[in-house]
């Protein structure tokens, strides 16, 4: 079993194509100026999909730091099941379950029915497989996808550690001790741990 990470898929947005241009011009489609169509959207998602499953085997274990899906979830959720590997979602700000939304556990059994294997609310500390520890929670110690810092009060604790995060889309890649894992910035595909392991040994040696 090989391991992933990811996040920000935004499976079913129909603005993030006039948000995040580069995405539109890497699945092909025009740069938007309102929302997508339904044509459209399912352009965007399919090319996510494909990217993803390229990359995981079924038995890969793949870590999603957030915001997964939004639009329509009877939907947009139904499409978690066409995702290769077991899917660990730690929430973001735009999926249902996270703890910031009004009564996330009503969602619960529907994303974990839908195709994630399970979820796990807030930061968390995981072992790699070299034994380095990072944290990992979807939002970065501070930044974010524009000016300001928004959701101050949900930004992880910084405790000296490096962090994998999710939540600024193509705004870094790495800044310092916090990695961006999102697809928008790692060619639309889930990051290898191997490759995480290179980036956590260059971050914790800048």
């Amino acid at each position: 079993m090989a391991r992933f990470f990811t996040s920000d898929l935004h499976l079913g947005h129909r603005n993030i194509a006039r948000y995040e241009p580069g995405r539109a011009e890497a699945a092909g489609v025009e740069p938007l100026t309102g929302s997508a169509d339904d044509e459209t959207q399912a352009s965007l998602d399919t090319f996510l999909i494909d990217r993803w499953n390229e990359v995981v085997s079924h038995d890969d274990e793949v870590w999603v730091l957030g915001d997964v899906v939004m639009g329509q979830l009877d939907r947009t959720l139904s499409q978690l099941s066409c995702l290769f590997g077991r899917i660990v979602l730690l929430p973001g700000n735009h999926d249902r379950v996270w703890a910031g939304n009004s009564r996330p556990e009503q969602w619960r059994d529907r994303y974990l029915d839908a195709g994630i294997d399970e979820i796990v609310p807030g930061t968390t500390s995981l072992e790699l497989a070299d034994g380095t520890v990072v944290d990992v929670d979807h939002f970065p110690y501070k930044g974010d996808s524009g000016p300001g810092d928004r959701f101050p009060d949900w930004r992880p604790e910084d405790r000296g550690r490096v962090l994998l995060h999710g939540h600024v889309h193509s705004a870094w890649r790495t800044n310092g001790r916090m990695i961006n894992v999102g697809v928008d910035v790692w060619d639309y595909r889930p990051i290898p741990e191997p490759r995480v392991i290179e980036l956590v040994e260059a971050a914790a040696g800048g």
